[in-house]
């Protein structure tokens, strides 16, 4: 709230988040306030004089709309470069270079990928207690595994295939299992960044565009030789630097105006010009 001689002003929220939004809501509340000099010009006068606050309250309206607008443009401009930001800032996607590995996790699992695939997968040991022998005796064995696109993309990453603690009662019949998994997939792991099918595509996107070093099926090699240089200076298309007078420029001159006639000692000078 800011106090003024004549009235309060309120401003609910008033707030600017870069790229995504504008906040602007006022009111005003004249309390308390000397009229006497209003109300002695008549009724006729004052209903003058009150229409041309009004156009002078249109005009500024119209200018913070315009404003508003300007601010619109400026701020897709803005979208548009934090969008390209996150593309050039996507990091690269883990892998181990077509190498099984162990993962360390309490199975032990193991794990392969690449660029664009994934494969972990591990058999768990069921044991129950002897009481004769007091020994754990193995009963059953469980194996797990899965196939996934392996997104660079934070939260993003398709379950491809898998099973989920398929229970063997032989151990050599789950690892038999295991590796016949394993053989099915591994035309997967050939090549460090091998193309993308369609339907994947989006995991390797940021905003519609396909990240460095990828390729789709069936399409041809993206070029991405653009840097950031590139965007920051030029590669995405800023608005126009408004004409002079400026929005702002206008909205001042307004207030000042509004100021300057809505005053009781104008009012009264008004009206002492109309007598003589």
């Amino acid at each position: 709230m800011e106090e003024n001689k004549d009235y309060r002003a309120y401003r609910y929220g008033d707030h600017l988040e870069p790229g995504a939004e504008l906040k602007i809501e006022h009111s005003v509340s004249c309390e308390d306030v000397d009229i006497s000099s209003l109300i002695t010009m008549g009724a006729e006068n004052l209903e003058a004089m009150r229409q041309g606050s009004i156009d002078g309250e249109q005009k500024a309206y119209e200018i913070v709309v315009a404003a508003a607008k300007q601010w619109e443009k400026q701020a897709a401009a803005t979208q548009m470069i934090n969008r390209a930001l996150s593309y050039l800032r996507t990091p690269e996607v883990t892998h181990t270079a077509n190498e099984w590995r162990k993962t360390g996790n309490w199975r032990n699992d193991e794990e392969i990928s690449n660029r664009v695939y994934r494969m972990s997968c591990g058999i768990w040991e069921d044991t129950k207690y002897d009481r004769e022998t007091k020994q754990s005796v193995p009963v059953a064995w469980y194996v797990t595994w899965d196939v996934y696109v392996n997104s660079p993309k934070q939260g993003y990453g398709e379950k491809i295939a898998g099973q989920n603690q398929k229970r063997y009662t032989d151990k050599t019949a789950a690892e038999k299992y295991l590796e016949g998994r394993k053989k099915a997939y591994s035309h997967l792991f050939t090549e460090i960044s091998p193309q993308i099918p369609k339907q994947y595509e989006h995991h390797f996107t940021v905003y519609g565009a396909l990240l460095p070093g990828y390729t789709v099926e069936g399409q041809e090699p993206v070029k991405t030789d653009r840097t950031a240089a590139d965007v920051s200076e030029g590669g995405i298309s800023m608005p126009e630097k408004p004409e002079k007078p400026s929005v702002l420029g206008k909205l001042s001159a307004a207030k000042t105006q509004e100021k300057t006639s809505a005053a009781p000692g104008a009012a009264n000078k008004k009206k002492e010009d109309m007598q003589l």
